[in-house]
């Protein structure tokens, strides 16, 4: 085993993956609708990803995934024959994602990775209401933006800014000469969004060259819709229940 240091992470390296290029890099990172982790989770099932690392950090609060009845440690790396998917099953807090970012430009420097590509969620209030939510891209430089520009699946960001590890590794991408691309999608806040991590892997899929079936993650996102719109109904039957009492005005 190989153990690469950043910070205080290690990369435990189990092989050392050879990749034909044109190189990609996956990353997903739990934010908003959990959109990263879900289109990536799904990216490395799709494609066969073989694992060949994880992350340790001892300095950090202990906790374990547990696979198959083996100890793992939640953030993995897996690859298949052009592709790096690093994914973190758990929530990072601040700095450890601040040190999963570097630890990003680490590996993708390694293996020379052509493309890094960041997938990410935006929450809009009209979640909900939305047929099929919005993809957006950022680039890290204006060679890719020009690429990008002539996609049509997918419409430019514009004015604004992300926060947290992403943005941390848009700006280490700049540095380093690296192209990094964000696809961010509108998405639900604090509820899982599949759907949203679905435009997310059917782009990913076109840019990168393969076909993912994504039927199965399609049942689940509406079962998930149906639940949550069925929640909403309920809140809103009871609400006239909740203000019910008396009032005195001073």
């Amino acid at each position: 085993m190989k153990v690469t240091k950043f910070l205080d992470l290690e990369l435990l390296e189990l092989e050392e993956p050879n990749l034909r290029r044109p190189s990609y890099m996956i990353v997903g990172i739990p934010d908003a609708g959990l959109v990263g982790e879900i289109a990536t989770e799904y990216l490395i099932n799709s494609l066969g990803m073989r694992e060949f690392a994880e992350v340790s950090y001892p300095n950090s609060p202990y906790l374990v995934q547990v696979i198959n009845g083996v100890a793992k440690s939640p953030i993995r790396a897996f690859y298949s024959s052009n592709v790096i998917a690093l994914n973190s099953w758990s929530a990072l807090n601040p700095d450890l994602a601040f040190q999963v970012s570097g630890l990003v430009m680490e590996i993708a420097r390694k293996y020379a990775v052509d493309t890094v590509i960041s997938i990410t969620g935006v929450p809009v209030p009209n979640r909900l209401e939305l047929d099929r939510p919005s993809a957006f891209w950022i680039s890290s430089g204006e060679d890719l933006a020009e690429e990008m520009s002539k996609v049509e699946e997918i419409r430019k960001f514009g004015d604004g800014y992300i926060v947290g590890p992403y943005a941390k590794i848009l700006l280490d991408s700049k540095r380093t000469g690296i192209r990094n691309l964000v696809i961010t999608v509108e998405s639900l806040l604090d509820l899982p969004d599949p759907e949203a991590a679905i435009v997310a892997i059917e782009f990913i899929g076109k840019y990168i060259g393969v076909k993912v079936d994504t039927s199965k993650l399609e049942r689940e996102a509406e079962n998930i819709r149906s639940r949550i719109r069925e929640l909403m109904e309920q809140t809103k039957r009871q609400m006239p229940s909740f203000g019910r009492g008396t009032t005195t005005y001073a």
